[in-house]
């Protein structure tokens, strides 16, 4: 890749962006950009000024918006060099405008790191206070002599190296040596290294503005330098990491303990007040004064490897594992214990505010551990309803006094809560339920028949949705109510059913209820419940239940047929489910915004409980089981029937994304690819679309060399055949995220895949001869089978979009095909699925390092029958169309043959 190329691809992708502070009078560039709830991170340049040492951290942070300073941006090196850091700070801070984005966190690392101190003192003059993290940043604190030409260029090619993971030592003697050695251009390195000596002379004078900002100082082991506490009146909180300078940003445990840093710091508060020293709060060190399993600690006291400690011992016991079974088998002291075990721990709602019970944790945090605790067969049911669905609704939503009187119980494990929605002949139409609120001396009376509820016979309150107005619309004058069930006028009766969770019936007789346990405005209840029921469908209890099955499975079976396709799925269900729970720090959630992920989870786990059916019999029989994995079995052949009937049912959810997608189905498919690569997409698709199209080939489907090496060349062009390469061999350095949407964006397309990044270990790149793709779709390396399964994803994306296009154009007995849901409903399954095998895609590459051939066998066999069957469902859409040969549907078709046989390795050693 020529390095024009490269900076033409960066050009084009700031050119891009249509918010003003990305244009190119502006020093800010977009690294990441997301429309989920996360903060905006500006990250200073280091001394060298390429942003790509920050390139692992920022793919860590794919909920928040990355921003980083581009050192060469016009508007700070048109009046000539800065004099000191506190002026280049200046300058970056007016390139902003008036109408910059409002700044979360500035970070920055080792040089950088005074360049955002500067920058934080300024942005706080004009009003705002941005939390200030620093890595392994400090100041020379005396004279330090100019170095000569030479030892300036000697500096420069050893930070180069380090900076990519390379040894130093390497001597030049000119500087043509050191710009072949870096693989660079003369004149971008002789534009390179003059911005590192002006800036290297710049730290070397600086002394830091005096401020009265908090900060992080995030330092490595062997440095230990910076004394930050002497340069504001804030409060320094210090965290030591393992390795030396340069791999503080090089070694992938260090990315993370500073992602969940820079996640964590304003809810925690983790480290330690001015002047004194953190004892590694994050890492792999346990924390001090761990917890033993009878022993209560409070969530404020708590980080995250303690919490972890404490459950990791709490259920490593013989009385832990006989609470599990006890509970499964539904004695209520058992799950009362257990819950509360939990409880005083603080492991049930870390997440929550302190005040009310919890610890300030991230909500991350709280996933893991639920996981954790659930997988050894706790009940999950009990944590969903109570803590993740009515504790953070009332969090969400309830008065003051409800929060403080409910909460910390149900936190504590002290109460459980239930939801009280579905009605009789009401069914999964929550809308139309008839249960009636009147206002009666000051407070709420109740009347009406709820059934169908779980765990109503051990909960000390319930969620119940009420009728409260009498407007035309049933959406309208519906109101929420968190009731006492211990109160006058409750009757809970148990209904009994083949599973051994409990089913009840409850009646509600002149129930009198407080206005402030209401939840939310009177009559607005349905907006509320529609938020409730997108983080009821997150999913992360079904895969949770999956996994219990499938071990069990396996603990009886052994590796028995179909089982690894399965433990595929469960792995994209869980991916999915995880990502899914980011609706819970979401204020504006709805019932939309989870509906793929349930209906996917859910599906998924029903597969495995099918399973569980199908061999019953055998396994009935079975003797010499162990207790707790026959518990499982038996709940995996008895719970799995209502999986796709709670929160929803599965006709609902196909329905709900159904909406979703008439309204605007390109960007829900472009949504997928934008998780690889957002803006980059974007070039692919505009860019290399009109040049496949221009080299016409007859029929559409038919073997196109010429094609390939147009694309092949245009991808050249732009500097796209070199973003995996690192940056120190010419490349770009952005890794297989990146690469795997280029080859998402030409599958998207219909076209061949011209990207070819295996080969730059060879020293090759970008275009490959007539022939080449076979070899490349069998290549071994797991890097270039996610490459090849991310254009597979591509071609069923681009198959899916062209049948919806068909279908919302095309009319039959006066309705548009879209309309049909007999028709449709297969065609959004296998959107669903892509959806889920796309989530998994992006996790295996930011992962790759860590993924094992069996792993990625699973995915292949998962992402594999995916295909299959959105390609059966778009064909059958298309109707005849579909199969002549002009149409765009045929060449979607046979591309998509070859790619799904690329993906089954079991048949390609078959045949040799």
């Amino acid at each position: 890749m020529t390095h024009d190329g490269g900076e033409r691809l960066n050009a084009y992708l700031r050119t891009r962006s249509a918010t003003a502070e990305t244009a190119d009078t502006s020093s800010l560039v977009e690294l990441s950009r997301t429309t989920a709830a996360g903060r905006v991170v500006l990250f200073a340049h280091p001394v060298g000024g390429s942003l790509l040492a920050y390139q692992p951290l920022v793919r860590r942070l794919a909920d928040h918006r990355c921003l980083g300073l581009d050192a060469a941006a016009r508007a700070v090196t048109d009046p000539g060099p800065a004099g000191s850091i506190q002026e280049l700070a200046r300058r970056h801070v007016e390139s902003f405008g008036e109408h910059g984005p409002r700044i979360d966190v500035v970070c920055g690392w080792s040089f950088g790191g005074a360049l955002a101190w500067e920058i934080a003192c300024l942005l706080a003059e004009r009003g705002e206070r941005p939390e200030v993290v620093l890595l392994d940043s400090t100041w020379a604190g005396r004279a330090v002599p100019v170095w000569t030409p030479a030892e300036a260029l000697h500096g420069f090619v050893q930070d180069a190296l380090q900076l990519g993971g390379q040894e130093g030592g390497f001597t030049a003697g000119t500087a043509e040596e050191a710009a072949a050695r870096l693989d660079m251009d003369p004149e971008v390195f002789a534009e390179r290294l003059a911005l590192f000596t002006r800036n290297r002379r710049l730290v070397c004078e600086w002394h830091p503005t005096p401020g009265d900002l908090d900060l992080v100082s995030v330092r490595a082991a062997e440095s230990l330098t910076s004394d930050w506490c002497t340069a504001t009146t804030g409060a320094v909180h210090l965290h030591d990491l393992p390795g030396d300078h340069y791999g503080l940003l090089g070694d992938s445990g260090n990315v993370a303990a500073i992602e969940r840093i820079l996640r964590e710091h304003r809810a925690t508060g983790t480290g330690t007040a001015t002047g004194t020293t953190a004892a590694a709060s994050v890492g792999p060190a346990p924390a001090p004064g761990v917890i033993g399993p009878e022993e209560a600690v409070q969530a404020d006291g708590a980080d995250e490897a303690a919490l972890h400690t404490a459950l990791a011992k709490l259920v490593d016991t013989p009385h832990w594992r006989d609470l599990v079974i006890r509970a499964r088998r539904m004695d209520p002291d058992a799950i009362a214990e257990a819950y509360r075990e939990l409880g005083r721990r603080g492991l049930l709602a870390p997440d929550w505010p302190r005040e009310f019970g919890g610890g300030g944790l991230p909500t991350r945090l709280a996933i893991e551990l639920f996981e954790g605790f659930c997988s050894t067969g706790l009940p999950d049911l009990v944590h969903a309803l109570t803590v993740q669905i009515v504790g953070n609704f009332v969090l969400k939503s309830g008065s003051e006094r409800l929060k403080r009187e409910l909460l910390p119980r149900l936190a504590g494990g002290e109460e459980f809560s239930t939801v009280l929605y579905s009605e009789p002949r009401a069914g999964s139409d929550l809308a139309a339920l008839r249960t009636r609120a009147e206002r009666r001396d000051g407070r709420y009376v109740l009347n009406g028949v709820k059934v169908f509820s779980i765990y109503s016979d051990i909960s000390g309150s319930a969620l119940v949705a009420a009728r409260t107005g009498r407007d035309s619309h049933k959406y309208d004058g519906i109101t929420l109510f968190v009731v006492d069930l211990a109160a006058d006028g409750v009757t809970v009766e148990l209904v009994e059913t083949v599973q051994r969770e409990r089913m009840c019936r409850v009646r509600l007789r002149d129930v009198e209820v407080e206005d402030w346990r209401r939840v939310g405005e009177e009559g607005r209840g349905w907006a509320l419940l529609d938020g409730a029921l997108a983080i009821e469908r997150t999913g992360i209890d079904h895969v949770v239940r999956a996994a219990r099955w499938l071990r069990a499975l396996r603990a009886t079976v052994g590796r028995a047929p179909g089982l690894e396709r399965l433990e595929g799925q469960v792995e994209c269900a869980t991916t999915l489910a995880r990502a899914a729970t980011e609706v819970f720090l979401r204020a504006d959630v709805r019932a939309t915004d989870t509906a793929a992920a349930k209906l996917y989870t859910s599906e998924t786990c029903q597969q495995v409980g099918h399973e569980v059916l199908r061999r019953w019999s055998t396994l009935g029989r079975t003797t010499g089981v162990d207790d707790l994995v026959q518990e499982e079995l038996f709940s995996g052949l008895t719970e799995s029937p209502g999986l796709t009937l709670s929160a929803g049912t599965s006709e609902m959810m196909l329905s709900t994304i159904a909406a979703d997608l008439k309204e605007e189905y390109e960007r829900r498919c472009l949504a997928i690819l934008h998780r690889f690569g957002g803006e980059l997409v974007d070039t692919v698709l505009e860019v290399l679309g009109p040049v496949g199209a221009a080299v016409r080939v007859e029929p559409l489907f038919a073997h196109s060399p010429a094609r390939r090496t147009a694309l092949a060349e245009t991808l050249a062009d732009l500097g796209l055949d070199g973003v995996e390469r690192p940056e120190e061999e010419g490349g770009l350095g952005l890794g297989l995220t990146v690469g795997c949407a280029i080859a998402l964006g030409l599958g998207y397309l219909g076209y061949e895949n011209a990207y070819r990044s295996c080969r730059l270990g060879h020293g090759a790149a970008g275009g490959v001869g007539p022939g080449d793709e076979d070899s490349h779709g069998g290549c071994a390396a797991p890097e270039c089978r996610l490459r090849h399964a991310a254009h597979a994803l591509g071609l069923g994306l681009g198959l899916f979009r062209t049948a919806w296009e068909h279908a919302s154009a095309r009319e039959q007995f006066d309705r548009k095909l879209v309309d049909f849901d007999a028709l449709m409903f297969p065609l959004i399954r296998g959107y669903a699925e892509l959806n889920a095998v796309g989530t998994r895609l992006h996790e295996l590459a930011e992962h790759v390092a860590e993924v094992d051939g069996e792993a990625l066998g699973r995915f292949e066999l998962v992402a594999q029958d995916a295909l299959v069957r959105v390609v059966r469902a778009a064909m059958q859409v298309l109707g005849a169309q579909g199969i002549t040969e002009w149409s765009v549907g045929s060449r979607f078709y046979m591309k998509c043959a070859e790619s799904i046989g690329f993906l089954d390795r079991e048949g390609a050693a078959a045949a040799g």
